[in-house]
């Protein structure tokens, strides 16, 4: 097997690999997390701040997903950090597919890719993994309180 297909591989399981939990997903509504707190046996919190909410889901095994929520309920952005992959297709809700597109043209460009970022018009997604350890984040950007900056909630 030559290297090239070893990393197509490589990323088509990072894509299509099931995961052992899902979560709220970006544009879905915050009554999504109750369901996956009860699927991840997690403790659930909430952080409240003048334009959002961060409802914060720990399992028992120290696997942490953060959700933020607007005003109106919806999730505008999510950050992982796990022990195992998260489902990413729950994560990215109804923008799964725009991250499905560019993960795979990004593994075009060659090499084993344990990190990806890519910043959209509308979808930004930064993640890495690598054994037991896998972090990220995503948000979209039309969906971001009016004023704030991603950066200042550790988005980028």
């Amino acid at each position: 097997m030559t290297s090239s297909s070893r990393r197509y591989l490589w990323v088509l399981a990072l894509l299509a690999a099931p995961a052992g939990v899902a979560w709220a997903g970006l544009g879905e509504g915050q009554a999504s997390i109750e369901t996956a707190r009860v699927r991840m046996s997690a403790r659930h919190s909430v952080a409240r701040a003048q334009q959002y909410t961060v409802h914060e889901l720990k399992s028992a095994n120290g696997s942490l997903v953060q959700q933020f929520v607007t005003g109106n309920g919806q999730v505008f952005a999510v950050r992982w950090n796990t022990l195992y992959k998260p489902d990413l297709s729950s994560l990215m809700g109804t923008s799964f597919g725009d991250y499905k597109a560019v993960a795979s043209q990004a593994a075009q460009r060659g090499g084993i890719q344990r990190q990806f970022h890519h910043e959209g018009s509308d979808l930004v997604v930064q993640s890495s993994g690598h054994l037991q350890v896998f972090s990220g984040y995503a948000y979209k950007r039309s969906l971001l309180p009016q004023g704030l900056n991603p950066k200042s909630i550790g988005l980028g």
